[in-house]
């Protein structure tokens, strides 16, 4: 018999754990978060008529590092790289550390800029940032259960909502707005790609989970569908906007307001509001469990990264004037090195772990397989006295036969 807890969860299920359906949520929100959101307009800035194959692009190069962390997790790379202490991976982690920490931060200010600026005209952005650090800072210090658990529950519900205003999208479309492959020199193309690297690799602190499955393909149905919902809301924002998407702050929140029910209930923006800022919470407090997961790692513990992280966040919103600045200077040289920083350091975690895994074969195979319940009986001992020498009791039993006394005696 299983033993269970009345919300469903095992009681004695290993630290750092989630049920593959929760992983499908988290890279939903992932996805959801600030793809379809800020990056968008950011995108057509550069590449006009192209931006939906600039996303493709973008969207096959994702899932091929997606798909290569999903068999760090099943293959336990973390687990065998731990276990061996290696000083690289030790060296990765910090590095993997400082760079989620700086996606958290450039995050934020894109949260910040189109919430300042484009819903909320005249609150103060320090508010701003006050309101988004609370919840990231909690829940990101209690940790990924609280964080995947949020994410079960919000994420259905949040894309639903997503996706009630693209059925009643209405508005004047031109699919022929994506019809250019290559609106500029197939050079320039690929070359300004590395730019947007801080789009990429959101779902790197996955590597740090392990993942009960459940029966269903839940990892696989997650992954479909979130690469299908951004390219789709990706080619509607271009049909609809054209050049003029680059002046879209957050296109998520705009396509609500093409809602034909807007006639008869008021405006729609609201209601897909309510998903970018319940998607972007848990994104960011995602980020900031795997920076602080990474900094363990790396120096054995993650009380500097937990100070760092809402810290950083705080000077931005102190010290530098502008929000859009910040989210500005993302995408210039210092895209690249996010882009680098997306690419390498997973690869150099797969090929660390390939090293080791042949190295310490045995090691390797003496790591422990997926979790499983654990069987008790479900017979209760007849006393407290019984209950101390149950074990011994029972081996007696099996060894001696009782007398009509009681008393026990050796079997011939």
């Amino acid at each position: 018999m299983k033993v269970t807890l009345r919300h469903g969860l095992y009681k004695n299920l290993p630290t750092d754990t989630v049920y593959n359906s929760q992983a499908a949520c988290l890279i939903l929100t992932l996805g959801l978060a600030f793809k379809v959101s800020a990056a968008p307009g950011v995108v057509c800035d550069a590449y006009g008529s192209s931006t939906l194959w600039a996303y493709i692009a973008l969207a096959v190069l994702e899932l091929a590092i997606t798909i290569g962390l999903f068999m760090l997790i099943t293959r336990r790379a973390d687990d065998l790289l731990r276990l061996t202490s290696d000083k690289a991976y030790k060296l990765v982690n910090f590095f993997v550390s400082i760079w989620l920490t700086a996606k958290g931060v450039f995050y934020f200010s894109y949260c910040v800029s189109y919430l300042t600026h484009e819903l909320f005209g005249g609150v103060e952005p320090s508010l701003v940032y006050v309101l988004f650090v609370a919840p990231v800072a909690y829940l990101g210090i209690k940790g990924i259960r609280s964080i995947s658990r949020t994410a079960e529950i919000i994420t259905p519900l949040m894309f639903l909502l997503v996706l009630f205003n693209l059925i009643f999208l209405k508005t004047n479309i031109d699919f022929g707005r994506n019809l250019p492959v290559f609106s500029m020199p197939e050079k320039d193309f690929f070359a300004g790609l590395p730019r947007y690297g801080l789009w990429l690799t959101d779902a790197f602190p996955l590597v740090y989970l392990r993942i009960k499955n459940k029966r269903m393909p839940y990892i696989s149905m997650g992954l479909g569908l979130t690469a299908l919902t951004v390219l789709v809301v990706v080619m509607l924002g271009v049909a609809v906007y054209g050049e003029s998407l680059k002046t879209v702050s957050d296109l998520l929140v705009h396509m609500a307001g093409f809602n034909m029910l807007s006639l008869q209930i008021g405006r729609m923006e609201w209601t897909n509001l309510f998903g970018v800022i319940a998607f972007s919470i848990i994104s960011l407090a995602f980020l900031f469990f795997g920076a602080n997961s990474a900094f363990e790692r790396a120096t054995g513990s993650s009380l500097a990264t937990k100070i760092i992280f809402p810290v950083a966040v705080a000077a931005v919103a102190i010290f530098v004037p502008s929000a859009q600045s910040v989210a500005d200077f993302s995408v210039g040289k210092a895209g690249y090195a996010l882009f680098a920083m997306a690419t390498g350091l997973p690869l150099f975690t797969m090929g660390l772990f390939l090293v080791k895994k042949r190295r310490h074969s045995g090691l390797y195979r003496a790591l422990d397989a997926e979790y499983k319940g654990r069987t008790i009986s479900t017979t209760p001992p007849d006393s407290l006295a019984d209950n101390i020498m149950y074990s011994f009791k029972e081996e007696a039993k099996r060894e001696m036969s009782a007398l009509p006394t009681g008393e026990l005696k050796e079997e011939k």
